[in-house]
């Protein structure tokens, strides 16, 4: 029984990373531009900024990346790698899904 309500909460923590990084992109678009790549990184070390406590883990997540990646199959986030770095830059977000 138990383990049948903690599924949904993992989705909802899901959720709510992903909102917390479309925020932080759309703030930082706003902020540099729009013609402006954003990195993955960017958005790691702003919403540090914003919400100190913020880990990737709590999340469900075991790397940012790997959190990015999702958003990306999801359609939350439009991403490219950047070959050289490996990183990703990202080109849109879905701000409702």
């Amino acid at each position: 029984m138990t383990e049948k309500t903690a599924a949904p909460s993992i989705d909802g923590k899901k959720q709510e990373a992903w909102e917390l990084v479309v925020e932080t992109y759309e703030a930082l678009v706003e902020e540099r531009g729009e013609g402006q790549s954003i990195w993955g990184s960017m958005i790691k070390q702003t919403l540090k900024r914003r919400k100190p406590g913020f880990s990737e883990s709590y999340y469900g997540f075991r790397s940012f990346g790997e959190l990015l990646e999702e958003a990306g199959k999801e359609g939350i986030l439009e991403l490219e790698k950047d070959q050289r770095s490996g990183g990703f830059v990202i080109k849109g977000a879905q701000a409702a899904w």
